[in-house]
């Protein structure tokens, strides 16, 4: 399911819109990496949701859920339902752009903060059970010597929160898993994730992008419909029917991908109006950023 498939009422603290949202309170984030990550946070100096980073125009571009910075660390904090495949590989994709995209020109090696990208799962994304799965880089040829780049990458199975030893893990586990606060902190991440459902503002937001995917399901039921077309017609021209008949769906194709293209750039133009980032309009209308800035 995708993170706009749910109906409002539905939403929780694991779904993607209200986790981005109760993780920008700067004090929430901090105390549930800390709990999380066994590390102290001091002065937290960058933080954003949803932070879509591009290293390059033709190199794959990523979307991040929390990135965030203090004095000395940089983490990326995903939350993660369901689609398990590649984790690892996901992994190792994200630390990469995080480092690219926050270390100023001309930072010597020695100076690279830690880096750590943290998956909170709800489920087992490893199937073997546990409740956490950090990576640990070694030396092959000498086991007992740490190979130490500064990175970080740990794995939680919130399915497995009652095998969890550290009381503060285990209720943060719980509470992504059964929804159930037993804590004083989880308490203050439910009570966050109910004034931000209360917030009129948001869930507008949130049935707008519903809005905007109905759309784009909607286009791409159009041209699975043309394309089914176009398949009949070519089997029905091996069996002698008239060339004029392509002609005519050739045509209606042409037509058809214009109206596509106008139907994205009116999303573009609608996004725009509503204040959404430039970032955000390219991601939801896969459209260029020249295309956007002068359909505006």
């Amino acid at each position: 399911m995708g993170q706009f498939s749910k109906s409002w009422e539905e939403l929780n603290f694991s779904d993607n819109f209200i986790f981005c949202k109760v993780m920008k309170d700067e004090n929430l984030c901090k105390k549930l990496l800390e709990i999380l990550l066994h590390l102290k946070i001091d002065k937290i100096t960058y933080l954003n949701t949803e932070q879509v980073l591009e290293n390059n125009y033709d190199t794959k571009g990523i979307r991040m859920d929390v990135l965030l910075k203090d004095s000395t660390k940089v983490i990326n904090i995903e939350m993660q339902t369901g689609d398990y495949d590649n984790l690892l590989l996901r992994s190792r994709y994200y630390q990469s752009s995080a480092d690219v995209n926050t270390v100023p020109r001309r930072t010597k090696f020695k100076d690279l903060k830690e880096n750590y990208i943290l998956f909170i799962c709800k489920d087992d994304p490893f199937g073997y059970g546990i409740p956490c799965y950090t990576k640990k880089s070694v030396f092959k040829e000498l086991n007992e010597i740490p190979y130490d780049d500064k990175t970080h990458n740990v794995f939680y199975n919130s399915s497995a929160y009652e095998k969890e030893e550290d009381e503060q893990i285990r209720n943060v586990l719980e509470f992504i898993y059964k929804l159930k606060a037993n804590s004083a902190f989880t308490k203050q991440l439910e009570d966050s994730v109910m004034l931000a459902k209360a917030k009129g503002l948001m869930k507008d937001e949130y049935m707008y992008f519903q809005d905007i995917l109905e759309e784009e399901k909607e286009i791409a039921r159009e041209i699975g419909h043309a394309e089914g077309l176009a398949a009949g017609l070519e089997e029905g021209k091996a069996k002698g029917l008239a060339e004029g008949k392509a002609k005519g769906l050739a045509e209606g194709l042409i037509n058809l991908e214009k109206e596509i293209f106008e139907t994205k750039l009116e999303t573009a133009r609608r996004m725009y109006k509503e204040k959404c980032s430039l970032d955000l309009i390219i991601k939801i209308t896969d459209l260029s950023k020249d295309e956007i800035l002068n359909s505006i």
